[in-house]
Order: structure tokens, then C-alpha cells, then sequence
């Protein structure tokens, strides 16, 4: 199937998928908009849809509307020189953000790209089998030589972690706190089993858990299991839109509505948090947020940067000694 043949092509979160098809469904029935549209489940079908956008070099041949989570090809040097910087895309950002968010300057100041929900990454903190070690109250404290092999963290596969955490890491702290960040790491675990183990006593049981907020919200807190949300700011993984400057006005009509109260009431629903301000009373806990900036992200070769980065930790990690 060519997904690139759709007005509006969006890879979603697997938590939201369902659901945000039934949505923008009605929302295109409603509005009588003749458009052609793609809801798709990120991690099934990202590889492939990445691989084929590497190769497009003309914009017409790129659905008006794109939608996918994380710091994906999106901003990868070749496609940002090619569209982004040229003024291919056009940001339908019409309200204005809370303050935690402005603050944060997640908000794209060239008005390229908008952010429609951000899965903030916090500490999930369990003493059970560790009655007497502190927990880390910021993301420097996470490279501290006292939680060697202590630290869980998400993966794409065994051998890559998640960039956002690597990016705020290495733009803090260099070469240097990713190689301390190596020898920390106890296990790469999928968030659900982040939840499941703490708690269990268990020995594969990780001290600290870098956890997205939406699992963090099902972890049921007591004097051993607490969630933290880190001082200095959660890590924002942020779900990414692109708008075509040029594009027609139905395409400009589902844009607006993927940044609306409606369709961000639906990631609160999961546990991700839009920029909405008249949702911030859903979420169950906040806090000040920590964004990668957009210098860093246009400036950088963000895909040869997660790489470098990925093998730095798979060198110096004891987890594979």
C-alpha cells in the first residue's frame, strides 16, 4: 500500500490508535471533507514509511498533513534541508500554551512543526530491594556511580535506547554522562514490565525506571514504589505534526482539529499530555518539562547522533559485560 498516496497520513501511538481513527473519521464525515486519510499504528509500520520518506525528494509527493511520535526521520538532515528549512510546512498552532510548556520552549519558533501531545518520561522509583539508597531527584543524579546496574531503560531493540533521554544526557553532559549513563543501566525494559516488577521483589527489579508518564499513571505508589517527577523537568517525547504550507483546506481543517481540546482530551484519556491548557486539570501529577530545543534538533544530525550515542552505551554498559 502507498501511504503517501493520503491527504492526511498519521503514524499514532498504539494507545491512541483505535480510537483516534473512530475520531478523525467522524470529524471528516461531519465536516464533509473529501480528503483521503491514514491512521496506522507506529510501531508496526514506522520503519518502512521512514525508509520510503527518505527517498522522496519532491514535496507534492508528501501527504499534506504527516503525524508521527518521537524525534523521528522527520528531523533527520536530508529531509529538514530539503522541506523543512525551504518553508514546505506551516505550524496551525491558534491558542496559546501553558506556561510549563511555554517555559519549556517546546513551541517551535519558526513555526515549522507542532507538537500535538508529549508521553513525558519521569522516575519510577522502587526501595524494596534498596530500603537505603536515595532516589535521584534530577537527571544528573542518574549518573551517579552509586545506581551502577540500578537503572532501567526503554528500547526500541536490545540494542537501541529511546534518543530522548540520550539527547538530553549527551546535550548536558557530553561524551562523558552517556558513558556514565552506560554503566548504570541494569536492563532495557518495556514500560509494562517497568510497572510489573516493582514492587515483585524480585531480583531482575530495577532500583529507578525511566518510564513514560502514561505507564507511571498505572503504578500503584506506596512507602517502597513512589513516582517522581525529576526536579529539573520530565523529558518531553513529543508526538509531531506537519502541515503543508500550500496545502488544501480540508487537509488545513483535520490539522487544526489533530491540535484541538477534542483530540487532546483523547490523549489525556491514555496518559499523555496535550499542550491544551484547559486540560492540564486531567493530568494526575506535573511538573516543569525539559525540551531537547529546536536548535539542537535543526542544527544536528540527529540520526548519526542516535547512533553514535547508542554505541557508546552498548560499549560501556556492564549490563552486556
Amino acid at each position: 500500500m502507498n501511504y503517501f498516496e493520503n491527504n492526511v497520513m498519521a503514524l499514532m501511538p498504539c494507545a491512541v490508535k483505535v480510537p483516534m481513527e473512530a475520531k478523525i473519521a467522524g470529524f471528516i464525515k461531519d465536516k464533509q471533507l473529501s480528503l483521503k486519510y491514514e491512521i496506522l499504528s507506529n510501531a508496526v509500520v514506522q520503519d518502512n514509511i521512514f525508509e520510503d520518506i527518505k527517498t522522496i525528494t519532491d514535496l507534492e509527493a508528501l501527504p499534506d498533513v504527516m503525524v508521527a511520535p518521537g524525534f523521528s526521520r522527520f528531523f533527520f538532515p536530508s529531509f529538514v534541508e530539503r522541506f523543512t528549512k525551504k518553508g514546505a510546512f506551516q505550524s496551525s498552532l491558534d491558542f496559546a500554551v501553558s506556561d510549563a510548556y511555554k517555559d519549556s520552549g517546546v513551541i517551535d519558533p519558526n513555526a515549522y512543526y507542532d507538537i500535538i501531545a508529549v508521553n513525558p518520561l519521569i522516575f519510577l522509583v522502587d526501595q524494596t530491594n534498596y530500603p537505603d539508597l536515595a532516589p535521584p531527584q534530577t537527571w544528573a543524579d542518574l549518573l551517579s556511580p552509586q545506581y551502577e546496574q540500578k537503572i532501567a531503560f526503554r528500547g526500541h531493540t536490545a540494542e537501541v535506547l529511546c534518543e530522548g533521554v540520550l539527547f538530553e544526557i549527551y546535550r548536558s553532559h557530553g561524551l562523558e554522562g552517556i558513558k556514565k549513563l552506560a554503566r548504570n543501566i541494569k536492563s532495557r525494559l518495556h514500560p509494562a514490565q517497568m510497572v510489573a516488577l516493582a514492587g515483585s521483589k524480585k531480583k531482575e527489579a530495577p532500583f529507578i525506571s525511566v518510564i513514560p508518564l502514561s505507564f507511571a499513571n498505572l503504578v500503584k505508589e506506596n512507602d517502597q514504589i513512589r513516582v517522581i517527577w525529576p526536579e529539573d523537568g520530565a523529558v518531553m517525547n513529543p508526538v509531531v505534526m506537519l502541515t503543508k504550507k500550500d496545502c488544501c483546506e480540508d487537509a488545513k481543517q483535520v490539522s487544526r482539529y489533530l491540535i484541538s481540546t477534542a483530540v487532546g482530551d483523547l490523549f489525556s484519556e491514555v496518559g499523555f499530555c496535550s499542550l491544551r491548557p484547559e486540560l492540564e486539570a486531567k493530568m494526575p501529577r506535573s511538573g516543569k518539562y525539559k525540551w531537547i530545543s529546536w536548535d539542537f534538533l535543526l542544527q544536528t544530525d540527529v540520526e548519526k547522533l542516535h547512533d553514535e550515542l547508542n554505541q557508546v552505551v552498548n560499549t560501556y554498559s556492564l549490563e552486556r559485560a
